[in-house]
């Protein structure tokens, strides 16, 4: 998964790499220009007035002027690197912001009620951060880094060959040994971030329902969760933590101190054996001063990377799983004409065993413009017709056609944009009255939204409100109260014009004088429109051209309300007897 990370992300930075791939040239000259070159000019100046007889001020101005000369250009070729270094990562974090949106936006109904919208959300942000942290390791870290230790390398061996072999191969073993060790407290930072994912979904589920969570005196409860998850990440950060200090900072601090301890002998071995002058000596304990600092960085690097990577990981693992709702390769758009709907020998079930299975052989016909209402007990399969319609789940068996088109053979998009769905918990956005209504016609006029406002009956509670149709609706429609959201759903319905209206117990949640409200704007909004029903209120339905009673999965019974009511024993009928408000009991 890592790889799959790290193959990403390098798509992601060739997709600006307008701005991606100066940074990666500029930076190894920038770091040896900075950290380098003048510990060698210095050297040679040092070997030069060290001389017997001492050379004239004037011959060394060339080397003064390259020893503030060269750093002064590297540093005009930093400032040039960030400043492309910031757009790279502007543009690319916007690019890594709309993947992950598209991804979660596209995924199935089934994907969206299993997973928490805060966790989500949180592995967005690190997935996006993540991709700032590694391009700037890659820039400044891996190639500034790995240049300059080469460079060093090879003028410390040249200076010194015994100092630079034994520092070469103390360099490779420690950098194994922290690799090994940098590979256990990567997975231990993997389950960590995987519970910091799972305490800011649990917040987000509690502040979401703030609400239910007072009305039911459950702050305790809530407290006690939200502990429980953040005691075993405390656990998770310790163990992260303290195996950083011990043994990784451990093993560092020491081989920094080995490093130095060999420079000093290999200086003293220098002058004594080899004649090595003043100004390589000095040279020689610059650059492992330097290099050894570089060790500390480098311990630092590791743990930044694989705190990215370990972010980036869960988001990835998302991105790389398999659509369970995706469009056919030769999906087309859909062309509704009259609105004819076709559920034909449909099989389907929630799980892969043959126990579980939903429906076996359904077959329903639904003549264009015909207003079908469906009921049934709990469980029965009704709102898993209108999820398999609107293509949020996929049959396993059989076909489900619109005027002669198989739904699975044309895009979601077309199909849900000839489909009105008004489900039994109208969800609004945090945006005004306005934006709400036109969520499906944004083209819509300030005229079109009165208008369908007026037909849902909402026209006049919106005009009572201190900022009438620009009033914020609060998350999820929250300010408004459940009969106010529903005509707001059903205003957006109306305006959104399409030729099939789905209605999921659109009324269920009103009070006697809100249904009446709405009830002319239902049949307006079915006027001429193929319309599914599903109700638990019975007096919704009962003026349809026809009824169906769904029961285990099957059709038990079919036709209009009077000649349901007059079957003897019949399921509708006995609903009809049992209701007492026009509730069913």
């Amino acid at each position: 998964m890592v790889k799959d990370v790290l193959r990403y992300y390098a798509s992601v930075a060739w997709s600006v790499k307008k701005y991606s791939i100066l940074p990666i040239i500029l930076s190894p000259f920038a770091r040896i220009g900075l950290d380098y070159v003048s510990p060698l000019i210095a050297a040679e100046l040092i070997n030069r007035i060290s001389q017997p007889e001492r050379p004239p001020i004037r011959s060394l101005g060339w080397l003064i002027v390259g020893f503030f000369g060269v750093p002064f250009a590297a540093e005009l070729l930093w400032r040039v690197l960030l400043w492309s270094m910031n757009r790279s990562d502007a543009y690319a974090m916007e690019k890594v912001a709309n993947d992950t949106f598209s991804d979660l936006m596209s995924r199935s109904y089934d994907f969206h009620v299993n997973n928490f919208s805060g966790s989500l959300v949180a592995k967005v942000n690190r997935f996006i951060s993540s991709y700032e942290s590694i391009y700037g390791i890659v820039v400044f870290d891996v190639l500034g880094v790995f240049a300059g230790i080469v460079f060093a390398v090879t003028v410390l061996t040249l200076a010194s060959w015994p100092v630079g072999v034994i520092f070469i191969i103390t360099m490779l073993g420690f950098s194994g040994l922290m690799y090994r060790l940098t590979r256990k407290r990567f997975a231990y930072n993997t389950e960590r971030a995987a519970y910091e994912s799972l305490q800011t979904g649990q917040l987000a589920d509690a502040l979401t329902n703030a609400v239910i969570v007072k009305t039911f005196a459950k702050e305790k409860h809530e407290l006690k969760l939200f502990r429980s998850v953040g005691k075993k990440l405390t656990k998770l950060r310790l163990r992260s933590w303290d195996y950083q200090n011990f043994p990784i900072d451990t093993v560092t601090a020491n081989t920094v101190i080995v490093l130095n301890t060999i420079a000093l002998l290999g200086s003293i071995y220098a002058v004594y054996k080899l004649g090595a002058s003043i100004g390589s000596i000095f040279l020689l304990l610059s650059y492992v001063r330097t290099l050894t600092n570089r060790f500390n960085d480098f311990s630092r690097v590791m743990r930044n990377t694989e705190n990215a990577l370990s972010n980036a990981v869960e988001m990835m693992q998302i991105l790389k799983k398999e659509q369970t709702v995706r469009d056919d390769k030769e999906a087309v758009v859909l062309k509704p004409t009259d609105g004819a709907i076709e559920i034909k020998d449909v099989s389907f079930s929630y799980q892969e065993d043959k126990k579980s299975v939903l429906f076996n052989s359904l077959n329903v016909s639904i003549l264009p413009g015909q207003s079908v209402g469906v009921v049934g007990p709990s469980g029965g399969g009704k709102t898993t017709i209108t999820k398999l319609l609107l293509r949020f789940m996929d049959v396993r068996d059989g076909t489900i056609t619109i005027d002669d088109q198989d739904i699975s053979k044309v895009t979601q998009t077309s199909l849900r944009d000839a489909i009105t769905y008004v489900p039994q918990e109208p969800l609004l956005f945090h945006r005004t009255l306005k934006e709400n209504i036109a969520y499906g016609k944004p083209s819509a006029s300030t005229i079109d939204v009165i208008r369908a406002a007026k037909k849902a009956n909402a026209h006049e509670f919106i005009e009572k409100l201190p900022k009438k149709y620009d009033t914020l609706v609060g998350e999820r429609g929250i300010k408004l109260s459940g009969g106010q959201r529903q005509r707001i759903a059903l205003a957006r319905a109306i305006l959104k014009n399409a030729p099939i209206v789905v209605l999921d117990e659109a009324t269920s949640a009103l009070d006697s004088s809100s249904e009446k409200l709405i009830q002319e704007a239902l049949f307006s909004l079915m006027e001429n429109r193929t319309s599914i029903v599903i109700a638990h209120r019975l007096s919704t339905i009962k003026h349809l051209d026809r009824i169906l009673v769904l029961e285990d999965g099957k059709i038990k019974e079919d036709g209009t309300h009077d000649e349901l009511i007059n079957k003897k024993n019949g399921t509708y009928a006995q609903l009809w007897a049992h209701q007492s408000g026009g509730f069913i009991e």
